[in-house]
């Protein structure tokens, strides 16, 4: 036959059926905070939550027949406020520094007539350190105030090039907002691109080499695509070129900047227009081959000054291994 348990304090009984858990209770030897689990349950209830016993439970806990104290269930109440405390704290301090990075209210009209267009950035740095140059330990030549509006120019790395009333200069990403963080999902992941070009234009099929003249003239040539996986035109592309030697060793890194736009989902290759004859002045120009072709259309002997790869020159010589990577890149913003 199916027994109900009982457990009060530290120790635990079993009684026969209803009628004595009931007895039990009247003679007040069952507490109302004693638990109970019936015949077949796997849960334990507070004996108060019995209907059958409600009317008979004296309050507490009564120990059986057994002179024991009766079993006093841990007062959590402190704890808990406690606990609640602290993440009051907690929630409070986040939200203190989230509040000051976000913008005042009379200052945030975004998105509308007079507020923030997509290629702007609000500055939450209190202030943003504008530097040189788009690296760590640069110094810094002057400060944005937070709240102020800037133009977005371009991204390298964990910087963005700004500009503020017609001075350009290197922030920090994480002392900016760009204005899309406000927009709707859609516009979010439309306009990522403008503020992260570099997740969207790649290098592809890079290869590099030297000719007998080219060593003489420590002039590497790379051969390369630039495949554009966004929405919008990319240009001001900034190439990083790097040498290295037998043992993995970097021997020299060179910026090496392209002239020229790679079309919204496109490809093209890049290459070198000579100056033209006789011209013993002029640096040829590196550029996208989609640009040349545009170029092209109106010249046709500019083919003859053309070749495809650039042709970079190198202070370093006796290298045996050449990358070519992508460094800074700026998106062209349009309307979605």
């Amino acid at each position: 036959m199916s027994r109900w348990l009982v457990t009060q304090g530290d120790r635990q009984f079993s009684v026969s059926d209803l009628g004595e858990i009931k007895e039990l209770a009247r003679s007040g030897k069952l507490g109302a905070a004693d638990m109970v689990q019936p015949p077949g349950a796997s849960d334990w209830l507070y004996a108060s939550e019995l209907p059958e016993l409600k009317s008979l439970l004296k309050s507490g806990s009564a120990g059986q027949d057994f002179d024991d104290e009766p079993m006093v269930r841990p007062n959590r109440t402190p704890m808990i406020i406690a606990v609640l405390f602290v993440l009051l704290g907690v929630a409070g301090f986040a939200f203190f520094h989230f509040a000051s990075k976000v913008p005042e209210a009379q200052k945030l009209n975004l998105l509308g007539d007079g507020g923030l267009s997509l290629t702007e950035m609000l500055v939450t740095a209190n202030p943003a350190q504008v530097h040189g140059e788009p690296k760590d330990g640069s110094s810094a030549s002057s400060s944005i105030p937070k709240d102020s509006k800037i133009q977005l120019v371009a991204k390298r790395g964990g910087w963005y090039q700004v500009d503020y009333k017609g001075t350009k200069g290197w922030v920090k990403v994480d002392d900016v907002v760009p204005a899309y963080f406000f927009a709707d999902k859609e516009t979010r992941e439309d306009y990522d691109p403008v503020y992260n070009p570099d997740r969207y234009l790649f290098v592809k099929n890079a290869s590099w080499m030297q000719l007998p003249d080219q060593r003489r003239d420590n002039v590497t040539v790379f051969q390369l695509d630039l495949a554009n996986k966004s929405k919008f035109d990319m240009t001001d592309v900034i190439l990083l070129a790097t040498i290295k030697d037998k043992n993995g060793k970097v021997l020299e890194t060179k910026e090496v900047p392209l002239q020229g736009v790679v079309k919204s989902f496109d490809d093209t290759m890049v290459g070198t227009l000579a100056p033209p004859e006789g011209d013993k002045e002029s640096d040829p120009q590196l550029m996208t081959e989609t640009t040349f072709n545009e170029m092209a259309a109106t010249d046709e002997d500019l083919h003859l000054r053309w070749s495809p790869g650039i042709e970079v020159k190198l202070d370093t010589q006796g290298f045996v291994e050449a990358n070519i990577d992508m460094l800074q890149v700026r998106a062209i913003p349009k309307k979605i």
